[in-house]
C-alpha cells in the first residue's frame, strides 16, 4: 500500500516525463531551446494562478474569480499608465506605483472573498462565482472598448524579459531564461516551505481535513481562511502583470476561461478539491504538464478543436485520479481506524483458549 500511494503521490513526475519524452520522439522540432523558452515563458501566469488555487484547495475552499481579478487588475494599470492615443486615460502614471496598484486591489478582492465566506457564512461557490462575474463586467466597463496597448519598458520586464540567453550546440535558436519562469519557480519553492514547514502552513492542512476540529485545536480559521484568499488574489495581480507585460497590451478578455486549465493542473498535480491534501510542488508539476502539452500540440500543428479535446480529457484524467486518490485515501483511513480498534479481540481470546 505505501507502494501505490508513493505513485499515486508522484503520478505527474511520470507524466511529465512521458510528455516529454513523447513529444521529442513525435517531432523533431519540439527538443531544442526555442521550445524550452516556450515552455519556460507559458508556465509563469499559469503557474500563479495555479499556486492560488493551491493554497485554497489546502483549506477546503476554491477562487473562480482569480481570472477576472487578473483581467481587472491589468486593465486598471493599463489606464493609469498608457496614454490616451493607445486607450488609456492619459494620466501617466510611474509603472512601479501602478504595480503597487495592482496589487493591493488583488490583495483586497481576496480580503472581501474571504470575509463573505467566513463571517457572513455565504457558500463559496457563490461569492466566487458572482465575483466572477462581477470584476469582468467592470473590466468592460471601465476599458475603453479597444485593446489598451503599449506600456513601459519597466512594466513588461516581468513578464517579457530574460535573465539569459545562450546557445546550445547542435541546436540552431537560443535558449532563453525568462525573468517570468525563473519567478514562479522561485515562488513555489517559498510556497512550499511555506505551507509544510510554518505553522500557518499546517493551520491550512488542518482547516481542509476538519475545519471544526481546527477550531476546537485553537486554529483561527476564520483568520486563516481570509489570509490564504488575500494569497490567491495576490497571485492573480502578479499573473495579470505576466501576461500583459508578456503581451504589452490589457483586454477584458484576458484569462477569460482559464480557471478551468487551472483546476486541471493543481488536481492533476495532487492537490485535492477535498481540502487538506496534496503540495505545491505537485501543483507545479501539473503546470508543467500542461505547457507540455499545449507547446508539444502546436508544433505538431494539431487542429485547435482536437487541442480542445485534448484539454478536457485532462481535465477528465485529473478528475479521475483525485476520485482513485480520494477512494485509496479513505481505506487507507478505514484500515487503521480498525487497526486501532479493539473489536473483534474478545472473540478471539474466546476461541483462542475455549
Amino acid at each position: 500500500m505505501r507502494f501505490l500511494n508513493l505513485i499515486l503521490n508522484n503520478l505527474i513526475w511520470f507524466l511529465v516525463i512521458s510528455a516529454f519524452i513523447f513529444f521529442s520522439v513525435a517531432s523533431d522540432r519540439f527538443l531544442n531551446p526555442v521550445t524550452i523558452s516556450n515552455i519556460l515563458i507559458s508556465i509563469s501566469a499559469l503557474g500563479f494562478l495555479v499556486l492560488s488555487q493551491s493554497y485554497t484547495f489546502i483549506t477546503g475552499n476554491f477562487d473562480l474569480s482569480v481570472e477576472s481579478t487578473l483581467a481587472f487588475t491589468a486593465m486598471v494599470a493599463a489606464l493609469l499608465i498608457i496614454s490616451s492615443e493607445n486607450g488609456g486615460l492619459d494620466i501617466g502614471l510611474h509603472y512601479i506605483l501602478a504595480i503597487l496598484i495592482m496589487l493591493i486591489i488583488g490583495i483586497k478582492i481576496g480580503l472581501f472573498n474571504g470575509y463573505l465566506i467566513t463571517k457572513l457564512k455565504v457558500n463559496n461557490l457563490i461569492v466566487t462565482i458572482a465575483m466572477l462575474f462581477l470584476l469582468r463586467g467592470l473590466t468592460y466597463g471601465i476599458s475603453p472598448g479597444t485593446t489598451v496597448s503599449f506600456f513601459p519598458d519597466g512594466f513588461r520586464w516581468l513578464g517579457n524579459d530574460s535573465i539569459m540567453k545562450f546557445s546550445i550546440d547542435g541546436f540552431r535558436g537560443k535558449l532563453v531564461i525568462p525573468v517570468s519562469g525563473v519567478i514562479v519557480t522561485l515562488a513555489f519553492i517559498l510556497a512550499y516551505f511555506h505551507t509544510k514547514y510554518t505553522q500557518f502552513g499546517r493551520n491550512m492542512y488542518a482547516i481542509g481535513a476538519d475545519k471544526e476540529i481546527a477550531r476546537n485545536n485553537g486554529i483561527n480559521v476564520d483568520r486563516t481562511v481570509i489570509i490564504v484568499y488575500m494569497i490567491a488574489g495576490l497571485c492573480a495581480a502578479i499573473a495579470g502583470i505576466m501576461i500583459a507585460g508578456r503581451l504589452n497590451s490589457a483586454t477584458p478578455t484576458m484569462g477569460h476561461g482559464i480557471i478551468f486549465t487551472v483546476h486541471a493542473a493543481a488536481i492533476i498535480g495532487g492537490m485535492s478539491i477535498y481540502g487538506g491534501r496534496g503540495n505545491v510542488v505537485g501543483a507545479f508539476g501539473g503546470v508543467l504538464l500542461w505547457a507540455i502539452l499545449d507547446t508539444g500540440l502546436n508544433i505538431m500543428r494539431v487542429s485547435p478543436f482536437w487541442i480542445e479535446v485534448s484539454r478536457g480529457l485532462l481535465l477528465l484524467l485529473a478528475v479521475l485520479i483525485e476520485a482513485i486518490r480520494n477512494k485509496y485515501q479513505q481505506r487507507i483511513l478505514t484500515i487503521n481506524k480498525f487497526s486501532r480498534s479493539k473489536v473483534g479481540q474478545e472473540d478471539q481470546f474466546y476461541w483462542k483458549y475455549s
